[in-house]
């Protein structure tokens, strides 16, 4: 089955106020089972113009995971302080499944 990835894209408006939803996240993702892989501002292009934006990605074990953790109670109680105090967006992103080739035949 593959992975679940919750992908966030914002730029904050109002860093007082997103110090709150910050702090409570990552507890709420551990709850889920979920890890944080990126977290933070300082991607660096590789090609092209990059808004300045705060990019997180969360793994999950399956995309069923990911909307679990977004519609949980725990979540919908500190997304309105997100939607206050950012502009972007998150969303759901289904992994592939790895495919190993050996010898030119599938395993």
């Amino acid at each position: 089955m593959p992975k679940g990835y919750f992908f966030v894209e914002i730029e904050i408006t109002d860093p007082a106020a997103y110090e709150a939803y910050r702090t409570s996240v990552p507890d709420i993702i551990a709850a889920h089972g979920g890890e944080i892989l990126v977290r933070g501002e300082g991607a660096q292009p590789l090609d092209g113009v990059i808004p300045h934006r705060r990019r997180v990605i969360v793994e999950f074990e399956s995309p069923e995971a990911v909307k679990a953790f977004y519609h949980s109670e725990a979540y919908q109680a500190v997304q309105p302080i997100r939607l206050k105090a950012s502009n972007g967006f998150v969303c759901l992103l289904t992994g592939t499944e790895q495919i190993s080739h050996l010898s030119g035949h599938l395993l």
